[in-house]
């Protein structure tokens, strides 16, 4: 399926997951009391199209795309975040506090296997997958100035993060690998008097290379 065409099932789909009742949700004793109803956030489609991961509640859920009661995926007391299938659907990567300021974790979705893949004292936010399913993009405030953002990369077989890209003074967020994983498109905030704010720039995706031309 094409990321255009899977964008706009999953923008007609948040209709009917806001209004999805969560399996593991307290029952109210009162038969007529009113239905509770739940916040949903950061929704991401499976690559078959068939399901639904989202948080709520500071937990990963998941729902089929047809409708029907949710089922509770990842729970930890702490927050979980961003949760986003591999490619091969395989994996489901996610953020998660449990380990402090927030490092990304990796669930292999048929054993339930989870693995820490970074251990940074910085925020980080996952930001993508390699089309090949073999590596983790995501944003981290641990090694740049003033708290600013850098992407890095990190092998799903876990070592250490390579940056891909790592401007001293400016914020680089929110990026997505090209389909063939050579380029990678990302936002940069240039923390400048008059800068014009975050503008969109590219870059490969190979350890400490410069913006793409």
């Amino acid at each position: 399926m094409h990321t255009t065409n899977r964008f706009r099932l999953l923008a007609c789909l948040l209709p009917l997951l806001v209004n999805t009742p969560l399996t593991l949700s307290a029952q109210s004793e009162k038969a007529d009391a009113p239905a509770p109803r739940f916040a949903v956030a950061e929704p991401t489609l499976s690559p078959d199209g068939r399901e639904i991961a989202f948080v709520s509640g500071g937990d990963i859920w998941t729902v089929p795309t047809t409708g029907g009661e949710a089922r509770l995926l990842v729970a930890h007391s702490d927050n979980e975040s961003r949760p986003l299938y591999s490619p091969d659907g395989t994996y489901l990567a996610f953020g998660s506090t449990r380990s402090g300021n927030g490092d990304i974790y990796l669930l292999t979705l048929e054993t339930g296997e989870l693995r820490r893949l970074t251990y940074d004292d910085g925020a980080e936010t996952l930001t993508g997958w390699a089309p090949d399913s073999k590596i983790v993009y995501f944003q981290s405030t641990s090694r740049d100035v003033a708290g600013m953002n850098d992407i890095y990369r990190v092998p799903i077989t876990g070592g250490t993060p390579m940056a891909v890209t790592a401007d001293r003074y400016a914020s680089e967020f929110y990026g997505t690998p090209s389909p063939t994983g050579r380029r990678w498109l990302f936002r940069r905030g240039v923390s400048l008097p008059h800068s014009g704010g975050a503008k969109a720039a590219a870059t490969s995706t190979k350890p400490n290379s410069g913006p793409a031309s």
